[in-house]
């Protein structure tokens, strides 16, 4: 359901195409004042009462949902969001929301035909309640997104496809070092969302934090450089490289740990009986529980449906807590003093003896009342609920590495001290939803980000990061060097110092063969050249792939340029080909793998459509911060395409040209139906503006245009 003022305004843009059969749409025009004029106050109070109708009827069914369990929802598509007082109350910022934050759903309006979600969000234990524009949350929860699709497809953010994100917008908010990783996996799987968690937190502050006393502790089965001082029988501090290859996310954005993410919310298509089956399978929870007349799978399913949290998750849990046999006295029932107390989740379990440990998660589920197994793994599951999911620690990785700051303060309210149970967890999890069918359902991955972390992942523990070269092979590395200062920069004569400078980098592994190229390509040396686009591919073809450009791949990366892709996007197209892996391999070099960056490299459409702003606009071609901050806004939803048009048409840069009205028409013309006006339609508009219609509303006219959206469709911009 669509509100009449916006059937209005869709019959106001269908007014402004002239084209083969301009009287029909001039006539047109003057038509639609006619007919709103036309429409009754009957009629309009009849659309008005439909209206609220609806959202009633939206508002109770989401309060029906909110009442049975909290939805929780995250923020995404922006580094911060003011939280406002009101729906649409520009200016009423309650607290800035951090990409990545937790947010509980609570209701909803609709101003504008927009939803506006009222939620809660905590941050330090202080609550905040407010409005969050729709575009702007996203949750995993199917009741949710049911909800969605019943209520809301009659308003713009829906009908547009915003329930799911299947292009790679979402990884252009993460920094560059991440997206290789999430490119990867976002063409494997389309309904994936990436959502940063920016944790504004210093990355040496963190590393340091969680080396405090017995906060990463490793088990023995680990190699020696994973482990430092033994602190209880099979268990060992964990060294600072153990500790920074753990929390470096960038070490786990691949398909098997990538579950370690997720957000932990029960869905009902594929969180099952048979799929909590599978992961306990071969397990001493694979039948009934003792005496209990229920199976485990069964038991973990119907709890995880009534608290709303993935019974994936709890059964996960109790896996890695209990292992295969399940012998530990936690769970045996028979320990002196504590006899028929059951803790299932460890929790409190803490101490440097077996005993300590043993007693101290006895005596909690003593003070609790778990008296039976079926009340220690209801209880336990209350508990990692309502002291970590529900209170920002949402994810594996967050029980373990506590840097949400929403409750509890920073880094100590961890759930477990082994570094590696993320890693563990999420693989079980992972391997469930393979076996359920679901891997290529909506997940929505949360995965922090740290202030000043390392340029590339952290290694892992023990792994060597220098190769032995034979003679032979120092000198295929100092020639693949030595052809990019004759071959790129153009140079006969070079220094040792400089050939030794990326030899290093070759034979420690800090670079590759692409990379290396890259830092000859993008030195200031070569851009001093001031190469043509022409003459930048020729180059290309001869350093890259050691041969002349042919005919037709020259075309095709000249066409890249000149629609306004950057340079580095045409030397990754490069980099990353099996013609320029030939090269490396001949050389005994690794190729490597280049990753763009640049907003303006994310969506070619886009990128056309703000070069042709520039050139048909302003004159000139767009200048590189200019591609950049436009082009992010568009596909970082900060602007409309009409807003981005807006603000060229309004620039003072074309308000200083001073056009007089037919220029301005013309103009319009070649800027949003690409091509030259007809006279007829340059009459219409001449008298508009004539008449003392603003510029404003006669841009207006040509940007809703059928004609212009026709054209952004076919630049691929259908949802911007």
């Amino acid at each position: 359901m669509k509100s009449k003022w916006i059937r209005l305004l869709a019959a106001g843009m269908a007014c402004a195409i002239l084209g083969s059969s301009l009287q029909l749409e001039l006539q047109a025009m003057e038509n639609q004042d006619i007919n709103a004029a036309e429409d009754t106050q009957e009629e309009a109070a009849s659309e008005d009462s439909t209206d609220e109708w609806q959202i009633r009827q939206a508002q109770q069914a989401l309060a029906s949902l909110t009442e049975d369990r909290e939805i929780m929802a995250v923020l995404y598509r922006t580094d911060n969001y003011p939280l406002a007082a009101g729906a649409a109350a520009a200016g009423s910022s309650l607290v800035e929301i951090p990409s990545g934050s937790q947010l509980l759903i609570m209701g909803v309006e609709i101003q504008d035909n927009e939803p506006w979600y009222l939620v809660s969000y905590t941050h330090e234990e202080k609550s905040y309640t407010g409005y969050v524009q729709g575009d702007y949350l996203i949750s995993s929860d199917e009741r949710f997104l049911e909800w969605q699709q019943s209520y809301l497809t009659g308003y713009e953010s829906i009908a547009e496809g915003e329930l799911t994100v299947k292009a790679s917008n979402d990884i252009l908010a993460f920094p560059e070092s991440y997206r290789s990783y999430l490119y990867q996996m976002k063409s494997q799987h389309p309904n994936w969302v990436f959502v940063p968690f920016n944790t504004n937190l210093n990355w040496e502050t963190v590393i340091s934090e969680e080396m405090v006393g017995d906060r990463s502790w490793v088990h023995s089965s680990k190699p020696d450089a994973w482990k430092g001082e033994l602190r209880s029988p099979g268990w060992y501090l964990a060294t600072r490289e153990a500790v920074e290859y753990c929390i470096d996310p960038r070490n786990f954005l691949n398909e098997r740990y990538i579950f370690m993410f997720e957000q932990l919310t029960y869905n009902e298509s594929y969180h099952t009986v048979q799929g909590v089956q599978n992961i306990i399978q071969n397990t001493f929870m694979r039948g009934e529980i003792p005496g209990e007349g229920i199976s485990y799978a069964q038991n973990f399913y119907q709890v995880g449906r009534g608290l709303g949290v993935s019974p994936f998750h709890l059964a996960s849990r109790v896996y890695q807590e209990q292992g295969v046999s399940g012998t530990s006295a936690l769970i045996s029932g028979t320990y002196p003093g504590y006899e028929g107390y059951y803790n299932y989740y460890n929790i409190s379990a803490s101490g440097i003896t077996d005993q300590q440990v043993i007693e101290s998660g006895l005596k909690y589920a003593q003070s609790k009342g778990w008296n039976t197994r079926v009340k220690s793994i209801a209880g336990g599951a209350e508990f990692i609920s309502k002291n970590y999911i529900l209170k920002g620690q949402d994810t594996l990785y967050l029980q373990k590495f506590d840097v949400d700051p929403s409750y509890n303060g920073l880094f100590y309210h961890q759930y477990m001290q082994n570094i590696t149970a993320p890693m563990t967890e999420g693989a079980t999890t992972r391997a469930a939803y393979e076996k359920a069918g679901a891997l290529n359902n909506m997940f929505v991955f949360k995965i922090p980000v740290y202030l000043n972390m390392p340029a590339s992942a952290c290694p892992e523990p023990g792994t060597s990061q220098t190769i032995n070269p034979t003679e032979e092979q120092k000198q295929q590395l100092r020639a693949f060097i030595i052809r990019l200062y004759v071959n790129a920069l153009g140079r006969s004569s070079y220094g040792e110092e400089e050939i030794n400078y990326w030899y290093q980098k070759l034979i420690s592994r800090e670079s590759d063969g692409g990379h290396v190229a890259y830092g000859f390509f993008f030195s200031e040396e070569f851009k001093g050249k001031g190469l043509s686009d022409e003459e930048y591919v020729d180059v290309l073809y001869k350093v890259m792939f050691d041969r002349t450009a042919d005919a037709d791949g020259k075309e095709y990366w000249m066409k890249k340029l000149e629609i306004g892709m950057s340079r580095e996007y045409v030397y990754a197209g490069f980099a990353n080909s099996n013609e320029f892996m030939q090269v490396c391999n001949n050389f005994g070099v690794d190729r490597g793998s280049i990753s763009w960056s640049a907003y303006r490299d994310q969506n070619e459409g886009v990128t056309a459509f703000v070069t042709r702003l520039y050139n048909k606009a302003l004159g000139r071609s767009g200048d590189e911060d200019g591609m950049e901050t436009w082009c992010r806004a568009i596909l970082r939803k900060e602007k409309t395409v009409e807003e981005v048009a807006f603000g060229f048409i309004f620039s003072p840069e074309f308000l200083n040209k001073y056009y007089g009205n037919e220029q301005y028409v013309k103009i319009l013309y070649r800027t949003f139906m690409d091509r030259e006006y007809d006279s007829a339609g340059l009459i219409y508009w001449m008298d508009k503006l004539n008449a003392g219609v603003a510029r404003e509303e006669v841009f207006r006219g040509f940007a809703r245009s059928p004609e212009f959206s026709g054209i952004m469709q076919e630049y691929g911009i259908t949802s911007y």
